[in-house]
């Protein structure tokens, strides 16, 4: 199966599953030089097992399994396909149709015609295929799983960027009887593509009940996430050297100025922050709030999403002389001056059509005719409609950028909650950034993040820190389920 010349599709973000020996070897081309029915299982369970709660695999929802042409060779006729799971097999001469073929029983042929697909190509074209929408809503997680030469393409570029963890079994062997081997680069050297790999976790050495008391072990294997270190970086100068600062919560802040943080949103990599817990579902569903104009925060409320109440109570509007608004209407706050900038704010449920600027439409159509325009930007700072809005912006300007393809956004954050607030805020604009490039015909290039005043409230210091012992993972990658025409008509799910 292959994908429509000319279609400009991401990679599917993907892990890769190993058994080496000591020495890196894993076979002599055409099998595995030993048995360790813990190791079996161990592959099993991880490249079945789904998320949530006793959820089983079906056509609907379950994992692929990239594999070579000699890999599911190796796999005994009755073991065919791996069941549960997509099989994926590179293969430059045979189709899905021969794999089919090669079953051994109609019953069999029938029953998983499609858990198997054919890939005229290399792992990159699998992983192009599996982020096409034809795959993208049924399939999990993607696995790797050899042979050797697809293990090899699998730590170079483009594929080594979509790398998320190596799940690897190491078998004690005092000399190595495989013609076949495996090696994760060194780091620093020109094979490791720049990328750093880390151990998250390892187990002690177990013995195998295979009869030979033979010895291994598991480990996982993930890329050092410098993007993620830099925020915890930050975050751990303003507690050691920032300035202490009053703040209208009364808490009291540790505060720097200027600070700037880049993240790359290649391939819809997402830099969603792993060592603590960012309210993903808010993210979208306040963004898309965002770009469809609104600022009744009892729509979010409704959704489950309560990150505007305190704002939009009736003390705190009534503390800010805000006595004429519903309850829950903020003002002309973000939504309102991204497409409105200029018009007249009276309540929430007014018609605005036609009133103000529409900042966001207008990048939109300055991407697509001229894309080296440097006036592609937006603010939600309007010092006239300050006074209106229950809350002045924080996130207040982002400015767009065009390379080769790729489009770059600068955010500039006046004030900057680095516990809670911006991780939040980088997710957000880097969603934004990878919508309008697809509304664009754009690729996703950069988010960088400028930071006015950056600081930890105090109460949030404990947590911080608590914080910065912990290693950060992979980003994760955005999937999209269906294409949108609009930015507006994109939904959570």
């Amino acid at each position: 199966e292959t994908v429509a010349e000319g279609t400009r599709l991401a990679l599917r973000a993907f892990s890769l599953v190993v058994a080496v020996d000591e020495h890196g070897g894993i076979g002599d081309g055409r099998s595995i030089p030993w048995n360790v029915p813990e190791d079996m299982k161990f592959f099993r369970d991880l490249t079945t097992k789904l998320r949530g709660k006793n959820v089983k695999p079906s056509p609907a929802k379950r994992n692929a399994v990239v594999m070579g042409r000699k890999t599911w060779d190796s796999i005994p006729p009755k073991f065919r396909p791996l069941p549960g799971r997509l099989n994926v097999v590179l293969s430059s001469t045979l189709t899905t149709q021969h794999l089919l073929d090669g079953l051994p029983d109609e019953e069999k042929r029938n029953l998983h015609a499609d858990s198997i697909v054919a890939v005229n190509g290399g792992l990159e074209q699998a992983l192009r295929l599996l982020a096409s929408p034809n795959y993208t809503p049924s399939i999990e997680t993607v696995y790797c799983i050899g042979g050797g030469s697809v293990y090899a393409e699998a730590l170079r570029p483009p594929c080594v960027h979509l790398l998320q963890a190596i799940y690897r079994t190491t078998i004690r062997a005092s000399e190595s009887s495989c013609s076949v081997f495996f090696r994760v680069p060194e780091s620093g050297t020109e094979a490791a593509a720049g990328i750093e790999w880390q151990r998250e976790t390892i187990s002690e050495e177990l013995t195998s009940a295979n009869g030979n008391e033979t010895k291994y072990y598991f480990e996982k294997l993930i890329p050092r996430n410098r993007e993620e270190e830099q925020y915890l970086s930050l975050v751990d100068r303003i507690i050691r050297e920032g300035n202490v600062k009053h703040d209208r919560t009364g808490v009291g802040t540790l505060s720097i100025f200027g600070a700037q943080m880049r993240f790359s949103l290649r391939n819809n990599r997402l830099p969603l922050l792993t060592t603590k817990r960012v309210f993903w579902r808010g993210v979208c569903e306040e963004l898309l709030w965002f770009l469809r104009g609104e600022t009744y925060a009892k729509k979010l409320s409704d959704k489950g999403v309560h990150i505007w109440d305190d704002n939009g109570s009736r003390a705190f509007l009534d503390s800010r002389g805000l006595t004429e608004y519903e309850e829950m209407d903020l003002g002309p706050v973000y939504g309102f001056q991204w497409h409105h900038f200029g018009a007249a704010y009276t309540h929430h449920d007014a018609n605005y059509d036609g009133q103000g600027v529409d900042q966001i439409k207008a990048i939109v159509e300055t991407l697509k005719t001229n894309p080296d325009d440097r006036r592609m930007l937006f603010t939600a700072w309007n010092p006239s409609a300050l006074p209106r809005m229950a809350l002045p912006p924080c996130h207040l300007l982002a400015q767009f950028y065009v390379s080769n393809g790729e489009l770059s956004c600068m955010l500039y954050q006046r004030s900057c909650d680095m516990g809670l607030g911006v991780p939040f805020n980088i997710a957000s604009y880097a969603l934004l950034t990878i919508l309008i490039a697809k509304a664009t015909g754009l690729r996703p290039g950069e988010l960088v993040h400028t930071l006015g005043d950056a600081h930890v409230y105090s109460n949030h210091v404990e947590p911080c820190n608590e914080q910065l012992k912990r290693v950060p993972r992979a980003f994760p990658y955005l999937v999209f389920r269906r294409e949108r025409e609009f930015l507006e008509d994109y939904e959570e799910g």
